[in-house]
């Protein structure tokens, strides 16, 4: 990013900040602080803030690329982490597209629509499964390519051994090996749905019902007969393996291990993408659209921009294929390749 660049970026986000008059972050004065500045390496951290109003000004006058708070909460958020006094920690999930199979073959926005699918995924179990009131948890668009879900007040005093174990429900690895717990869960209901249609598979008269069963699990059945396929853990196995599949969220696992996660400030505006991070209301999850949704209302002027290396841009519906050359888009458009190393300002639309 070159110098002229820079400063409209800055421009830009500080333009954002102003009109921001509250973050949502809970018992702020527990938390810890941390920003990326522009132009400068590293990160300012074990800062706190008494309240809502000293951040505000203080994010107004010194406009963050990034920001982040602590899910923890410390008697003295300020000092080293030695020093801290660590109190409790919300639960955080969080899904990206990284943790997407075959992500890297999608656009942007088939990319966030299949996230959204773990996300759901993972909004059922934490409700149905572990009977989390919909009141304690917080959806949070991340501004860039997934989503966090933060649940609040019921497991701030769990030790990270304790939130792995929730980790392995949620991945489904609790059962995937053959485990089973002691008391019986939704996996168990889960699994034997699965293995009732594929054992409908091997009662039916279909001539079929090899190839079907093979397809339906992914594995060969090596010529073994319906009953001898029934004896096996071929039924049993491959019904895991499935419900697994199809039920478990992929998540990244350590963001919900660690007690003493940095997590991105819902309102703040994500430095890689220009996007705001959003929180989302529950009932209204299945419409919310990202490339539309999460787009801050002060980025609508006009600017030039130079693309240096093909990107594509996909906001409000449209898909648009950049080529090199010079562009008048959105300021949310020119942002987003500017901060994706794909272009520079030239600077306001004439």
């Amino acid at each position: 990013m070159n110098e002229l660049s820079g400063k409209i970026v800055q421009d830009l986000f500080k333009k954002y900040y102003s009109t921001v008059d509250s973050f949502d972050i809970r018992r702020i004065s527990n938390r810890e602080l941390a920003f990326t500045a522009f132009g400068k390496q590293g990160m300012v951290r074990h800062t706190s803030f008494p309240d809502m109003v000293s951040l505000v000004d203080y994010v107004r006058n010194n406009t963050p690329l990034h920001f982040y708070y602590s899910s923890a909460y410390y008697q003295n958020p300020e000092a080293s982490m030695d020093n801290k006094k660590w109190t409790g920690a919300d639960l955080i999930f969080d899904i990206d597209g990284d943790h997407i199979e075959g992500a890297e073959a999608m656009g942007y926005s088939e990319m966030l629509i299949a996230v959204k699918g773990e996300l759901n995924k993972l909004l059922s179990l934490l409700t149905d499964d572990l009977s989390i009131d919909r009141k304690n948890l917080e959806i949070v668009f991340s501004g860039s390519r997934g989503y966090h879900v933060h649940v609040y007040s019921i497991f701030e005093g769990l030790e990270s051994q304790e939130r792995r174990e929730i980790v392995d429900y949620i991945s489904g690895r609790c059962i995937s090996s053959g485990y089973r717990p002691i008391a019986k869960t939704r996996w168990d209901e889960r699994i034997n749905k699965v293995k009732d249609s594929l054992m409908q598979i091997l009662d039916s008269q279909d001539r079929k019902w090899r190839q079907k069963i093979e397809e339906a699990t992914g594995e060969m059945t090596d010529n073994l007969g319906k009953r001898e396929i029934k004896k096996s853990e071929y039924v049993e196995r491959n019904a895991r393996q499935l419900a697994v599949k199809k039920f478990s969220s992929r998540i990244d696992e350590p963001v919900t291990i660690d007690i003493h996660r940095l997590i991105r400030t819902p309102g703040s505006l994500h430095g890689k993408s220009g996007l705001t991070v959003k929180v989302v209301q529950f009932e209204k999850l299945d419409e919310f659209d990202p490339l539309n949704d999460a787009i801050p209302q002060t980025f609508h002027d006009d600017y030039e921009i130079a693309i240096t290396k093909r990107i594509s841009i996909e906001f409000d519906g449209e898909k648009r294929e950049l080529q090199e050359g010079k562009y008048v888009l959105p300021a949310y458009s020119s942002l987003f390749a500017v901060l994706k190393g794909s272009a520079e300002f030239v600077g306001l639309a004439k």
